[in-house]
């Protein structure tokens, strides 16, 4: 676990675990120790950041909100999104400020989490910035 003293978080080291995923067209498969090593990081970035918009691009609208509902979850505040059911690939966004959410067909090929941070304080401007894509079950934990 980071520590959450935010007067000793070094953002820019944290920053470079979540770059890696930057230009992906899809997450990479990942340990269930890499998957808490980035939960933790974007937990950090959330309690420093004012606010979280964040995309998913899913082949389908149920994959698409079971994993918004689970990074809002944890990210922000619970929600349960009530979407009218589409058919094919979804591209699903939700800000955390304005508790709004936007969604689409998507004929891309990209798939996974974005996770877009927005911070107004000098001290913590590192967390800004967008990141991913992720897994959808970035915040399933195994047993």
């Amino acid at each position: 676990m980071i520590s959450t003293d935010s007067d000793s978080i070094d953002y820019q080291a944290l920053r470079k675990q979540l770059v890696r995923f930057s230009c992906l067209d899809t997450p990479p498969s990942l340990a269930a120790t890499e998957k808490a090593a980035i939960r933790d990081v974007l937990q950090v970035f959330s309690e420093a950041a004012d606010y979280e918009t964040l995309g998913v691009c899913a082949d389908t609208l149920a994959i698409a909100r079971a994993a918004m509902e689970a990074y809002v979850g944890v990210l922000s505040r619970p929600i349960q999104l009530s979407l009218d059911d589409r058919p094919g690939p979804v591209y699903l966004k939700f800000n955390t400020l304005k508790g709004a959410w936007y969604l689409d067909d998507y004929v891309g090929t990209s798939r996974g989490v974005l996770v877009s941070f927005h911070a107004s304080e000098p001290e913590v401007d590192a967390v800004n910035g967008t990141y991913g894509p992720f897994p959808f079950d970035l915040f399933e934990v195994s047993p």
